[in-house]
């Protein structure tokens, strides 16, 4: 058994406090005053030294519940509650006509023998006819997201189907057991290259650069000149901001608020912040001679030919993972701890229900046969 707040369990110590009220009661003695008894000497009354049955068991359920209290809030996991039944299956499907037409027969057998189908997508969606609409825009990206959904915090057997084209990059947690069915598409193996690609693209790409200072502007409009010479891009540069204009790349010096989805955003000169958006690229340095290593080692046209070609999506990484990649990004996970804490936290609030009421009836049948 485990506990999620051991150091609640230090609150056990506490039962000695019923223990030592106990004897301190049975110790006191107490003056029974009796008319005859006053022509009589000054006579000292003797106390009971026996423990009574009764008070014997009142005492032990008074520390068991201060035993069970500091048990409860510690609470404890017990691995003997958790599903060891069968799991339920749950087919997880992209929505891509390669994927099901490559396992049509394991999705309809699926289907045949009642288990659900759900397409990968922002959110799961019940797969009813695999015959239907497909989504060609679902991505690997959501299916963390997807599986959380899906299992809601239990064990699941979760059978995975999609394009195993290296879109996947990010570690995929799965509580329970999974196997992997992946569709490949032996044709889809082309990739851009900068250096045998001239013009890499031909659309005109619009440029913003707000800086402050003219080193910083002068510097990365020679970059763009240089991936203009050596690539065929073609760049329209502005300093001032349009109304209504929609840029590709915006160059800045200053953090910048809201931004535009499709473009990508090159704040250099400012501390790194946490929670900005994937578009935006921080760089602790300017973009000026002294200050930045990309600058004084020329390397700045190449890394923003990076960056260029990953906004434009030219180069996509399509090339299948292997067994052992696969592996890597797949990871098993225990149920949630918090879920079977939840499961035995009502039996235990039992045992201190009962165990409570047992207290008071021993407490009270004791007071009354003292009066009695």
């Amino acid at each position: 058994m485990a506990f999620l707040q051991p150091y609640m369990l230090w609150g056990m110590l506490a039962a000695a406090v019923p223990v030592a009220i106990h004897f301190w009661y049975q110790k006191r003695g107490k003056t029974i005053e009796w008319a005859a008894m006053r022509w009589l000497g000054e006579q000292t009354t003797l106390q009971h030294r026996g423990l009574r049955l009764n008070e014997v068991w009142l005492m032990i359920i008074r520390c068991l519940l201060v035993i069970l209290l500091a048990l409860i809030l510690s609470k404890p996991v017990a691995d003997w509650l958790r599903n060891t039944g069968e799991r339920g299956v749950v087919h997880l499907v992209q929505a891509d006509r390669l994927v099901t037409d490559t396992y049509r027969f394991e999705l309809e057998k699926a289907q045949r023998n009642g288990e659900p189908v759900y397409w990968l997508g922002t959110s799961p969606e019940k797969a009813a006819n695999l015959a239907g609409t497909m989504d060609a825009s679902s991505q690997s990206k959501y299916l963390q997201q997807n599986i959380n959904v899906l299992a809601g915090g239990n064990a699941k057997d979760f059978r995975l189907y999609f394009r195993n084209d290296g879109s996947l990059k990010s570690r995929v947690y799965v509580p329970g057991e999974y196997q992997l069915f992946l569709a490949i598409d032996s044709s889809d193996t082309r990739q851009i290259d900068l250096s045998k690609n001239k013009p890499a693209y031909k659309a005109t790409i619009k440029v913003l650069l707000d800086y402050g200072n003219a080193v910083e502007t002068q510097t990365v409009r020679a970059a763009l000149a240089a991936l203009t010479e050596v690539y065929g891009f073609s760049f329209e540069i502005q300093q001032e901001i349009s109304p209504g204009s929609h840029y590709d790349w915006i160059f800045t010096d200053h953090p910048w608020a809201n931004p535009q989805p499709g473009t990508t955003y090159v704040v250099s000169g400012n501390a790194p912040q946490w929670g900005v958006p994937t578009q935006v690229v921080q760089l602790r340095d300017t973009l000026r001679m002294a200050d930045s290593e990309l600058v004084e080692s020329g390397r700045l046209p190449e890394w923003l030919g990076e960056l260029l070609v990953k906004h434009l999506d030219l180069k996509a990484d399509n090339a299948p993972l292997s067994k052992g990649q696969l592996n890597a990004l797949f990871e098993k996970v225990p149920a949630s701890h918090a879920q079977e804490e939840a499961a035995l936290r009502p039996w235990l609030l039992l045992v201190l229900i009962l165990l409570t009421g047992a207290e008071r009836w021993l407490a009270l049948r004791k007071t009354s046969g003292n009066h009695g």
